[in-house]
């Protein structure tokens, strides 16, 4: 369970970064008139990615809880 913790965790690390430069590139093209449409989709997909990653790091967390629950 702790490689899928960890991989869903570098996932939201990834997601977040990914957020911070589209929307970087989202205002630098506003700023020059260009299109905006790409990078505003880059940030939705980076925040469905990074809410993926905490349902699995939630789902993660119940299943560690219930083997606990079982084991005592």
């Amino acid at each position: 369970m702790n490689v899928a913790f960890n991989t869903a965790a570098n996932s939201m690390i990834a997601a977040q970064n990914r957020a911070h430069e589209a929307g970087a590139e989202m205002v630098r093209n506003a700023a020059q008139g260009q299109d905006i449409i790409q990078p505003a989709v880059a940030v939705i997909r980076a925040e469905k990615t990074h809410a993926a990653s905490a349902a699995v790091i939630q789902t993660v967390n119940d299943m560690t809880n219930r083997l606990l629950d079982i084991k005592v």
